[in-house]
């Protein structure tokens, strides 16, 4: 079968049927609006286990599949699908402590496995606390500080924007312990001391419910803080969620881009060279992500598979602009007058460069990486 994202709409059927047809149903303006039940269709369908292991009770998509379903996602939903992406962040992340960083391999306790097997079957929204929309910032150095008291930890500090923060059952956040190394944290959102502020005020990706959540003396079982020097010693777990997060991110904003290509398509103007100009770029930018999900499905990590996503994100960015604007400029004047939905689809594609890591904050790294030093997130 051929055609423009028939593959990408098969497989989110796939793993999470009915979401697709609710997507097609609703209004875009319903699904991007800050009171949007997309999330909890999102939960309903069942799509909170798409990238956890089939043996942990989740759907096991591998990162090829993951990618697809995700640019299918936001081109319907460009909110709903950053939104996802964090959650599924999370849970990658949450898997791949699980899993253990240990020499000899352990795998998963039983209670790794209790907690992510729980958060699957109770189709659990995750929130993730991991990076800060601080300009020029390192994507992992935590904002928030946790200390030891008797059996928990005392967690104290603030995550804006935070993804998901009105409908998150978990956090997990980035955490300085007061031994001054890092750790993950894992945190209830129904503990006292949680409580969840307005940041996000511009309407573009409202329905991502990306508000500042604050923690006050939040007590947590101290067997929900993770100490990064313990069960990920060299940061290849974190890394590896970052790899989620750079395949899903993309993917999201690509099918928000697609959205564009489906208007050309329907208007039929005639105008082939311009909607080839315009697809050329996300078919490239599209290929370019899936050859790292193959990757990484064959098991590839860390420094090499992470650079090849940091460059392709950041060569991604101006491709968007381009299909962007040649899709646009074919739609025409009055098309974009009298569609509000372009115009908002164009404004959205921009919130692309503002993931972390920003291309400022890691292009040092990146040339330095080529002439031979090694990689690190972290400065």
């Amino acid at each position: 079968m051929t055609g423009l994202m028939v593959r990408e709409r098969e497989t989110l059927e796939k793993y999470i049927p009915g979401l697709l047809a609710y997507l097609d149903e609703a209004p875009l303006a319903q699904l991007e609006a800050r009171d949007s039940n997309a999330v909890d269709k999102f939960r309903e369908f069942g799509g909170t286990g798409l990238v956890v292991p089939a043996e942990l009770g989740g759907l096991g998509a591998p990162a090829i599949d993951a990618v697809r379903a995700q640019r299918a996602i936001g081109s319907r939903s460009p909110s709903l699908g950053a939104g996802t992406t964090m959650h599924h962040l999370s849970l990658a992340s949450l898997t791949e402590f699980a899993r253990g960083a240990t020499e000899d391999d352990r795998g998963a306790t039983e209670d790794d496995r209790a907690l992510i097997k729980g958060l699957v079957e109770q189709k659990a929204i995750v929130a993730s606390g991991f990076s800060e929309g601080v300009t020029g910032g390192s994507v992992f150095i935590p904002t928030m500080t946790a200390v030891k008291k008797g059996d928990n930890y005392i967690v104290n500090g603030s995550k804006k924007p935070c993804s998901l923060a009105r409908s998150m059952d978990l956090l997990t956040c980035s955490v300085e312990i007061d031994s001054g190394d890092r750790a993950v944290a894992l945190i209830p959102a129904s503990l006292p001391g949680i409580s969840v502020k307005p940041f996000w005020t511009t309407d573009i990706l409202a329905g991502a419910q990306s508000e500042e959540v604050v923690l006050d003396d939040v007590e947590v079982p101290a067997s929900l803080v993770l100490p990064n020097k313990d069960d990920d010693p060299d940061g290849v777990h974190e890394m590896t969620g970052y790899l989620w997060f750079g395949m899903l991110i993309s993917a999201n904003y690509i099918g928000a881009a697609t959205s564009l290509l489906e208007r050309m398509i329907e208007q039929d103007k005639g105008d082939h060279e311009g909607y080839v100009r315009a697809a050329a770029e996300l078919e490239t930018s599209m290929a370019a992500i899936e050859n790292v999900a193959r990757a990484f499905d064959e098991g590839e990590r860390g420094q090499d598979i992470s650079v090849r996503l940091l460059f392709n994100r950041i060569a991604i960015r101006d491709a968007l602009v381009r299909s962007s604007s040649a899709a646009i400029e074919s739609l025409g004047g009055i098309g974009f007058i009298k569609s509000p939905e372009i115009a908002y689809v164009a404004a959205a594609l921009h919130a692309f460069a503002f993931h972390p890591p920003s291309r400022r904050s890691i292009s040092e790294t990146l040339a330095r990486f080529h002439a031979g030093d090694e990689f690190a997130f972290v400065k």
